[in-house]
């Protein structure tokens, strides 16, 4: 196998495990055997073990000793944490964003006025709503907040699945509507309404979110 072919299969498994966790097809709390993986995919270990640890380091799955893997259970504390965390870079990235990005990089924020689709995969749609938010963090102009916001913002994907899933495709148009909200304060460099909108997008994640958690079916 070329090393291309050898990237193009870590890159495939690495893609299909993590949205087989986004999507909760492998549940929170569930354990991951690699011998399993391996005879799913026909493949060894060693791709095998590379997807593991990058879902390791993305938070969605933790080693046990002597077991094997455990995909992250969401707990509702984790939850109220990242959503703090989140609310305070994300205002900060928009309020800077207002106050010091050139104007070629607000009009950038274009692209994100149109939403996917209800009939597009739940993991394309959050794939654009990572990349809305992680463009408001890379337009803040400080690297080491925009780092950090991304990281934050990464773990979010689940928090995400379960929202959208919940709330199903008039939601995901409520979703894209608050982010053209966002995108007009931040064009018009109108600081106090960009927080806003911000406060109240993050808000509105955490209350869906955390209504969502109290399900015991998603969370075990």
């Amino acid at each position: 196998m070329s090393d291309e072919a050898r990237e193009l299969t870590r890159t495939t498994i690495y893609r299909r495990l993590r949205a087989d966790i986004l999507s909760c097809v492998l549940r929170p709390g569930s354990q991951i055997q690699e011998r399993q993986l391996c005879e799913h995919f026909s493949v060894s270990k060693s791709p095998i073990r590379d997807a593991l640890l990058k879902l390791e380091e993305q938070n969605l799955i933790e080693i046990l000793p002597r077991k094997g893997y455990r995909v992250k259970p969401i707990s509702l504390a984790d939850a109220r944490e990242l959503y703090e965390m989140r609310l305070i870079l994300e205002r900060e990235c928009v309020g800077r964003l207002v106050d010091v990005a050139p104007d070629e990089t607000l009009r950038s924020l274009d692209v994100y006025r149109v939403a996917p689709g209800a009939h597009v995969e739940l993991a394309d749609w959050i794939e654009y709503n990572r990349s809305f938010h992680g463009a408001l963090a890379d337009g803040s102009g400080n690297t080491r907040l925009a780092r950090t916001t991304r990281e934050v913002i990464e773990q979010f994907d689940r928090f995400t699945y379960t929202s959208v899933a919940q709330s199903g495709p008039q939601g995901r148009e409520r979703f894209g509507a608050e982010h053209v909200l966002l995108i007009d304060a931040i064009q018009k460099r109108d600081k106090r309404q960009a927080l806003a909108v911000a406060r109240d997008h993050v808000e509105a994640s955490r209350r869906r979110v955390l209504d969502s958690l109290e399900n015991p079916t998603i969370v075990p």
